[in-house]
């Protein structure tokens, strides 16, 4: 029999089994810590039960918790020798105390105790020897009182700690029964992965109104900053670009002559910035239209063809030989497919591959999708960066890779389209993908 094995039935049937060896543990409880010494007390399957109960139940405040984790817990105490005496060995209080309040102590505090992984490191190794010295004395205690059990304390811990002080064992407070033992159900690990199961829903469901949230603020955060870079910075951009436009064409050096382009270009540049933003914030409505997907491909694979070209880059584009009809604002696909082109080649510098390819998938769980993938050999995105990847001016872009505005771009154009798109790690460099509803 090894440390985690489930007790056989302990019902009030049958109190007494046939065998030690019919009697299971499942491991051992945080430890008890006394003046630098350690002891263990074992984990039942009455304790496992009620336990779960109390984590999935438990709350911030001590004091306002669930009736029936209460009840559980309570009945456990009056059931299982070793969980008694770690909650009661663990109660920080005054000499006296109630079954009630050490249970509801207990749900409260039983959280924090089991999720520090430093006792888990710390656990002995468990024998058959300790395990029939526990179910001995579990058998022991069906024909003893809850009293005698905290008076006995001393053998259940040195199974596995060191010799006891007397005094320690003495001087335990009191416990006051105010309760009486729940018999013992036998659908109870049926209701344990019901209330886990439903911890867990409840999870997801909090984890997805948080996103939704955290998405709303985001788009609203975008939306102030991009009215405040319209309003106040577009204006001196203009002012900079006509007066930089007007001494280069009355300059005669050259060099100069460079330079106040260079100007110019820079304008450009920061004005397309906010451009995007605002269309990230404040997106134009879809003017849809039926359009071939792979018409879009091949302009976009020829639009792009010369500007790899000038970078050694060879660039593959392939459509489908049925015709990938769809109803969206050509225009805003078109735009997605040029940014994903030209991050993929911003990527890679020089001396790479690109490949523009359509897909078509037919998932009997979903609707029918078109799939634009842009795959490249350049250096990949890390999955942090992959995380924030179309977030405004994510801040950890990859070396060669942008990750400035013009992802979230195309983030916005599928969402307008009820589509989705999603970077991740190809066999070498990043695929990114596109997948529009048919």
């Amino acid at each position: 029999m090894n440390a985690v094995t489930s007790l056989r039935d302990q019902s009030n049937e049958f109190p007494f089994p046939g065998s030690v060896l019919e009697l299971g543990w499942w491991g051992v409880l945080p430890p008890i810590s006394r003046e630098g010494k350690r002891w263990w007390l074992p984990l039942s399957d009455t304790a496992m039960v009620a336990i779960s109960t109390a984590i999935s139940s438990s709350t911030a405040g001590w004091g306002d918790v669930n009736p029936l984790a209460v009840r559980r817990v309570t009945s456990a105490f009056l059931q299982d020798p070793p969980f008694l005496l770690y909650a009661l060995l663990s109660w920080p209080g005054d000499e006296f105390v109630s079954a009630t309040e050490l249970a509801e102590w207990f749900i409260g505090a039983a959280p924090a105790a089991l999720a520090d992984g430093e006792w888990m490191l710390a656990a002995p190794e468990i024998t058959n020897a300790h395990q029939h010295r526990w179910s001995r004395l579990l058998a022991r205690s069906r024909t003893t009182e809850p009293n005698d059990w905290i008076a006995g304390a001393a053998e259940w811990l040195q199974v596995l700690g060191p010799a006891i002080d007397s005094d320690w064992i003495e001087h335990l407070p009191a416990v006051i029964w105010d309760c009486v033992a729940e018999p013992k159900r036998k659908i109870e690990g049926s209701r344990l992965l019901q209330q886990l199961a439903r911890a867990r829903e409840r999870e997801l469901v909090t984890q997805s109104s948080l996103s939704a949230l955290a998405e709303q603020r985001k788009l609203a955060a975008a939306k102030q900053l991009a009215y405040g870079l319209s309003h106040e910075i577009n204006n001196p951009l203009a002012n900079i670009s006509a007066r930089a436009q007007q001494l280069a064409r009355e300059e005669s050096d050259p060099q100069r002559q460079q330079s106040l382009q260079q100007i110019v270009q820079q304008v450009y540049r920061a004005h397309e910035m906010i451009a995007g933003l605002m269309f990230f914030a404040n997106p134009p409505e879809v003017d849809r239209e039926r359009v071939d997907l792979n018409a879009l491909v091949e302009a976009a694979g020829e639009e792009f063809a010369g500007i790899a070209a000038e970078f050694d880059i060879r660039l593959l584009a392939e459509t489908l030989p049925e015709p990938a009809r769809v109803s969206v604002d050509r225009s805003m696909i078109l735009e997605a497919i040029r940014i994903l082109l030209r991050n993929s080649i911003e990527a890679i510098g020089s001396g790479g591959t690109v490949v523009l390819s359509m897909e078509r998938v037919d998932d009997p769980s979903r609707d029918p999708q078109w799939l634009i993938h842009v795959a490249d050999s350049g250096p990949g995105l890390s999955v942090e960066a992959s995380k924030h990847a179309f977030d405004p001016f994510y801040s950890g872009r990859e070396a060669g890779r942008g990750l400035g505005l013009g992802l979230c771009r195309a983030y916005r154009v599928a969402q307008l389209h009820d589509a989705t798109i999603r970077l991740s790690g190809g066999l070498a460099g990043c695929v990114a993908t596109i997948a529009i509803p048919d």
